[in-house]
């Protein structure tokens, strides 16, 4: 197959006037989303409309940054096509895998979509809400403290939990795993109680001092010694517009599973098993629906790590 050649917006200037060149350059800055071609491969046209959302609404305010990640996305559009052409080429399109991963990505996309459409129509806490949330988390805002933390993460193994028990100290942790040979890495990280699940900060702060404790994290373990805090008081405005949108992410994932077990429930009549794949009769979660993949809610600052709960080793 004779391949054309790919023509970027360097290219595209050169067979230009001034006007339409300077056109171009204001597309790629960030002008109205109007599909203008910003480069093409093999005759295939990649629009500004798309460079803007593959580049997910990161902005910035220094215009050489902004084009630097402008260029950089835009190059991952090209490889993307590029392999797509090849994996074509080899019919891995006519694939069955190709169909049920196309079918699971819409199905995933639609649901994600109507979860954020629902979460969307939460109503803005106020400001008094905000200030009653600050007021009744204090770890998280009057209290709030950034904490050091030596870690010691260690890759999954399959040495019984029970072994960590008695274990006080991360060198006592370090020693057992060296024994059984299990890689580990070191390091120093901080733990901003801001972020913190106040339960989960609640177990850390009821544990003596230099006490070890442990978090699962992707499969590995995390293992964590408290060595210094320094307080770091988070109020005024700042803290308010935080714990609005705090809010306004539990409203929403509360606001959205309701109405995900209303739709499953109200929809279970004409649901049909095979006899292998019936369902408990009571299942877990009083009925609820299985989650859908995807965020249910707006962004907004965590309120809780992605670890699980503490639990001394």
């Amino acid at each position: 197959m004779q391949t054309k050649s790919m023509v970027l917006v360097v290219g595209l200037c050169a067979g230009l006037g001034l006007s339409g060149c300077d056109r171009v350059k204001n597309l790629m800055g960030g002008g109205k989303p109007t599909g203008q071609v910003v480069a093409t491969v093999d005759g295939q046209e990649i629009t500004a409309l798309e460079l803007r959302r593959e580049m997910g609404g990161f902005s910035s305010r220094d215009p050489e940054a902004m084009k630097r990640a402008q260029q950089q996305v835009l190059q991952r559009i090209i490889v993307r096509k590029l392999l797509v052409e090849k994996a074509k080429e080899e019919k891995l399109d006519k694939t069955p895998n190709y169909n049920l991963d196309v079918k699971r990505g819409q199905e995933s996309l639609l649901a994600e979509l109507y979860q954020r459409n629902m979460a969307s129509k939460v109503t803005v806490p106020t400001k008094a809400e905000a200030e009653a949330f600050i007021a009744s988390n204090p770890a998280m805002f009057a209290n709030r403290r950034v904490l050091v933390v030596d870690q010691l993460v260690a890759a999954p193994n399959k040495i019984d939990p029970a072994r960590f028990q008695p274990l006080k100290s991360l060198e006592e942790v370090k020693a057992l795993l060296q024994s059984e040979n299990v890689a580990f890495q070191e390091s120093v990280a901080t733990l901003d109680t801001l972020q913190v699940n106040p339960q989960l900060m609640a177990q850390i702060d009821g544990l003596p001092p230099g006490e070890v404790f442990v978090i699962p994290q992707r499969g590995s373990f995390v293992f964590n010694r408290i060595t210094g805090s320094k307080a770091a008081p988070f109020t005024g405005e700042p803290a308010v517009l935080y714990a609005t949108n705090a809010l306004r992410t539990r409203k929403a994932q509360e606001s959205v599973g309701k109405q995900m077990e209303a739709i499953y429930n109200a929809a279970k009549p004409n649901i049909k098993y095979a006899a292998a794949f019936e369902p408990p009769k009571t299942p877990p979660g009083k009925g609820a629906a299985p989650a859908a993949k995807g965020a249910a809610a707006p962004a907004a600052p965590a309120a809780a790590p992605a670890a699980a709960p503490a639990a001394k080793p």
